[in-house]
């Protein structure tokens, strides 16, 4: 694939999440995809079924999701996120309080294998600003 298909791809993966349509899933990750997170919190299996649980939980969440910048490759993208929603998770040490607004900004990278990604790598940050990329 193009490094425009690979934008493409995750562009529409984007749009089709905040549609709340997962379906999406199968149409653009392998079937071997491997989740890589190096957060403690992280809480889901590997491959599809770990992608589908978070997207999941984010949907339950009320996540919107935003891309603010995109690079792509032959062989893969790198794709800059800004996540929003209500945290419903417990009560922890620099977290929001449960019920109340989090922002969240990643940064993902994305390796695609015959037209699908099959390794994603993520790198998160929870920001009380509510907007992760600026500076203080």
């Amino acid at each position: 694939m193009s490094a425009q298909e690979n934008k493409a791809v995750l562009l529409r993966l984007v749009e089709e999440f905040n549609r709340e349509n997962l379906a999406i899933v199968d149409e653009v990750f392998s079937p071997n995809l491997r989740l890589v997170d190096p957060s403690p919190d992280w809480l889901f299996p590997e491959g599809l079924e770990g992608l589908r649980m978070m997207l999941n939980a984010m949907r339950e969440a009320a996540v919107e999701m935003k891309i603010e910048d995109i690079i792509g490759k032959m062989t893969g993208s790198q794709c800059d996120t800004t996540m929003t929603g209500i945290y419903r998770g417990d009560p922890k040490p620099g977290f929001p309080k449960p019920g109340e607004k989090i922002t969240y900004g990643t940064v993902g990278f994305y390796r695609f294998a015959n037209g699908k990604i099959d390794r994603d790598w993520g790198v998160g940050v929870m920001s009380p600003t509510h907007d992760p990329w600026k500076s203080k």
